[in-house]
Formats: structure tokens, sequence, C-alpha cells
């Protein structure tokens, strides 16, 4: 806990609001390329468009902002007014990262995967890929009804209604009580139960903070409530949004949690299918006719039906065995070092899916499809998870190859179909980009240095960018359509 007091006790002295206003200048910065005001216009004085070059990052910036609701004062307290102020806040920040630090040779390598969830996804940002994947998932027929029994308002108008919000915040600190009703005009109906979804008072969300804060080597990585309630009610009516890119995450990746907390059978019973329906359009969008798509059959016996793969994607190079699994990582993992139990039972799920389609891939290989039969060429299997994993550290996939060879043994599959066919794991926005490529270059000049040699393991994203740079420069939107219907539903 000694580490943290330095950091904390500067805090102390400075008022919550205007901190957090601070911050919202900074993130809106880094991410948005918004405007800094002169007091703030030191952080970036030669008006860098590299945010590496400037030394402070959206992560530190998210750590902080939980740190500020913590230990600023919600009422009295400095103000702000100049960019020094600031840095001093986020060197002490730095300082309690490397003082807090339990890291040393036998868990760097965990230690780098904590650090790929804290920092990969501020580096990536939300995309429209992101907001139109949300969109058109939640849209689908048995997924719009369990979000209207959610919001009371449709996935359409839950997703304008967070699109309009985060347009209005990007430009916004703070928005008056009535705004709700404001944009009705423009949207056709209040977003008023989306937004109290998404908001709290300070208090509330200081208690929050508090209590889920780690006071040991995790402290950088517990979890920020700004996660889970982006916008804040302050005393006056005014409801504040001090990180505009959490916003963003939380009405995209963030909606599963109130959909899964809201009845955990949404999950098998339509949010797995709608995300099935979503990757199967995404191979038609992709496939300019290079691909024969085959998508998920029976097979099987009367007495044990069965089903395929739910997509196998065929070129004249080889095969994709494709299998879409909801599969979201939860908190604990990314906050503690593997073999930590909480990360390990996390990595069982994913052994378990890979499990999945190696037995269905076993009997495939055995000639039990009616629909595919064993051509010759290569077969690769590869699992598609809403989430992204980031499992790129020897020490992670060490402990996710042993349960893997734990589920083929359950499964009673012989180990060597790894060895022969080894599996891969990416998001779905990473194969939204690589199928794409794979179309251009074939599946087997994309996959194979994936499932031999030094790349086993590599991420998708990684291996694209290292191995296939000028190819993603003709990658495009797979879904524009959903992209213009979005763009007019901007207020001003």
């Amino acid at each position: 806990m000694e580490f943290i007091k330095p950091l904390r006790n500067y805090l102390r002295s400075y008022n919550c609001v205007s901190f957090l206003q601070a911050i919202w200048y900074l993130s809106n910065h880094l991410e948005f390329g918004g405007r800094l005001p002169p007091y703030l216009a030191n952080s970036n004085p030669k008006g860098l468009k590299s945010n590496l070059a400037l030394g402070f990052f959206l992560w530190e910036l998210d750590t902080l902002s939980r740190e500020v609701i913590l230990y600023c004062q919600p009422r009295v307290g400095k103000h702000v007014t100049d960019w020094n102020q600031v840095a001093k806040a986020l060197n002490l920040l730095k300082k309690a990262e490397v003082d807090g630090s339990t890291i040393d040779q036998h868990n760097i390598m965990s230690e780098m995967a904590r650090i790929a969830h804290r920092q990969f996804h501020w580096q990536q940002g939300v995309s429209h890929n992101d907001l139109i994947r949300t969109r058109k998932i939640y849209r689908s027929a048995g997924m719009n009804d369990v979000v209207r029994s959610v919001y009371g308002l449709s996935a359409e108008q839950v997703a304008l209604s967070g699109f309009a919000a985060l347009s209005t915040y990007i430009e916004h600190f703070a928005m008056t009580a009535d705004w709700c009703e404001n944009v009705v005009p423009l949207l056709g109906f209040n977003p008023r139960r989306v937004m109290e979804n998404l908001t709290v008072d300070l208090a509330f969300i200081r208690k929050s903070a508090h209590d889920v804060r780690s006071l040991n080597g995790d402290w950088a990585y517990a979890f920020n409530p700004l996660w889970l309630h982006p916008l804040i009610r302050l005393e006056d009516g005014r409801i504040i949004c001090p990180f505009p890119g959490l916003l963003a995450r939380r009405m995209t990746d963030g909606l599963y949690f109130d959909i899964a907390g809201h009845d955990v059978d949404v999950l098998s019973a339509h949010m797995g299918p709608a995300y099935q329906a979503y990757i199967g359009e995404a191979l038609d969008r992709a496939n300019k006719g290079k691909f024969s798509v085959l998508p998920e059959q029976p097979y099987g016996s009367k007495k044990q039906p069965k089903d395929a793969v739910d997509f196998i994607v065929v070129d004249d190079t080889a095969t994709l065995f494709v299998e879409t699994k909801l599969l979201k990582m939860g908190r604990a993992a990314k906050e503690y070092l593997a073999p930590d139990a909480t990360v390990t039972t996390q990595l069982a799920k994913l052994a378990k899916a890979i499990g999945q389609v190696y037995a269905t891939l076993s009997d495939a290989l055995a000639g039990q499809y009616h629909h595919w039969k064993p051509n010759g060429k290569s077969v690769h299997p590869i699992l598609v998870t809403m989430d992204n994993w980031n499992l790129f550290t020897q020490t992670i996939h060490g402990v996710l190859s042993a349960l893997v060879h734990a589920e083929l043994d359950r499964r009673k599959i012989d180990r060597s179909i790894i060895t022969d066919h080894q599996y891969v794991v990416c998001s779905a926005n990473e194969f939204e980009v690589g199928i794409q490529v794979m179309h251009e270059v074939g599946i087997q000049p994309f996959i194979e240095p994936l499932s031999k040699g030094e790349k086993v393991g590599w991420l998708f994203s990684g291996h694209m960018r290292q191995s296939f740079s000028k190819e993603l420069l003709s990658v495009v939107p797979l879904f524009p359509e959903e992209r213009r219907s979005l763009l007019p539903k901007r207020p001003v």
C-alpha cells in the first residue's frame, strides 16, 4: 500500500470534477483528435499525431481516472489549471506501478499478457466495425426481444442512443439533465432508459472504486467502475462523461454483460446463434468468388445426432474449419497473473471450445460429414471468439496447451491431431480482416505460418501486420451500408 501513498496524497488536494474534465480533454485528444484547451496545450506542444511520442497513454489515463474518483475532493479542492499538474499525477502513477510491481523472471511472461489486455484495446480503438457488429448481433430477431426486455427499447434504438451520446460527449464534457428529451426530434424516441442504465452519482462510483481496488501488485490492473457506468450525475443535475472512449466500449462489448446478467440462458438460445449468423454474413461479404463456404450441417445417427463445425471455407490451397464462440473473457483473467486459478478457469473455457472443434474435425477427417470430404489438402481449425483473448505469451500458451491436452484426453482424441492440425484462435475483428487477406493470397499461405514453426502462438493481427501489410491496404468495411446509416444520427 505504501507505493500508492504519494499519488493518493497528491490527488487529495484537487477537485474531482475539475481533474476529470482535464482527463476528458486529454483522452479525447488522444483517441478522437479533440482540441486541447490552452491550459493543457503543453501536453502536446508540437501538435504530434503519434500518441506514442507524447509520453502518456490512454491506459494510464484510464487508471488515473479511477484514482481521481477515489481520492480527489468531491466538492472543494484546487482546480486543474495547468498541464504540469496532470503530468505530475501521471508521473506519480508511473512510479506507483514500478514500486508496486511484483514481477520477476518467473512471471514476466504472465505480466506481458496482463499488459496486453490493459493496453491493446486502447491502441486499437473502437472502430466502426465494432459498432456495426454490435448493432447487427443485437438487432437479430431473438436478441432484439431480449434487448427490449432489458432496456424497454429495440436493439436499433439502443445502438442509436449510444451513438448519439458518444457523439455528444466527444464534443462536450457535460450535458444537461434534459439532453434525452432534446434529442427526441433527432432520434424519434427518448433514450433516457439507456442513459439511466449507464449513469450513477459521484458517491456511488467512488464507493464502487473503493470496493474493487487492489493494494498490491495487481493495483494498476484493478477494475475501473467507469467501464460499467461511464456517466456520472453531479449534484447540480449535469451528467458528465470523463472518458468518452469508455462510453464507446460500454456500448459495444459492454452490452454483453447487461444481457448475460439479465438471463444467462439468452447466450445459448439467442446470442450464440446471432453471433454465428453474423460471422456467416461476414464470410459471404468477403467472398468474391474464390471461396466455397459450407454452413453447419447435421450428421451422425438418429440416436446420436451431431452438428458439424459452424463453417467450412475451402479454396484452391486449403480448408478452414471455422467455429464461432462468444467466449467473453472474465475480468479477473485480465487482472491476475497466470497460472492463478482465476486465469486458468477462464482458459479452461477456451480449451473446452478447442476440444469441441477437434472432436468434430476428427469425425470429418474420418469421412462422417455428409457435405464435405477430405481432399488431401491441409485443414486448419480456427476458433473465432467475440472477445480478443490476446494469446501470445509462452506462459499463457503453456497453460492453455495443458488444458487442451486434458480436454482431448477426456474426449479420447489422439493428441497428434494438434501436430497435424494446429488450432488458431482469433477475435471477430481480426477474422473480418484476415478472411479478406486470405481471399487475396490464399488460405494456406496465410494460415500455414501460424500452424508450423516460429509463428505458432502468434497473434492473428501481429501476423497480418508483419507478413501482409500490402494486402491490408485493400481491406474494406464488409458492411458499408451500416456505416452510412449510422453517420446521419449525429447530434451537433
